[in-house]
């Protein structure tokens, strides 16, 4: 049994995909997110004790992780939206950007 294109079942199968797709995308930008994350949190701790040059490599390393991590979360608000969220308190809660360092 072949189903035409504007069948209820081959609709319904194409909306499944696309929510799919959505939720991938979701989960890839989330994960990214986290990683920068991490990645700024172990700057953070590498700063302590250190001074002069090695000081500001790693300061400027970390403006730099914290500037993508901002754009990730942002991107990861626009893909809640797109599914139909609107609501992003949580996100700001659960992933929380450190402050910046000088």
């Amino acid at each position: 049994m072949s189903t035409s294109p504007k069948s209820p079942d081959s609709v319904l199968s194409i909306e499944v995909e696309l929510q799919s797709e959505k939720a991938s995308a979701l989960r890839r930008v989330a994960l990214r997110l986290e990683s920068l994350l991490a990645e700024l949190q172990e700057t953070e701790q590498a700063l302590r004790g250190l001074s002069g040059a090695a000081r500001a490599r790693f300061v400027e390393r970390h403006r730099e992780l914290r500037a993508e991590a901002e754009k990730q979360r942002w991107y990861l608000i626009v893909q809640r939206e797109a599914m139909g969220l609107r609501h992003h308190g949580d996100i700001y809660e659960l992933y929380r950007l450190p402050n910046a360092v000088e």
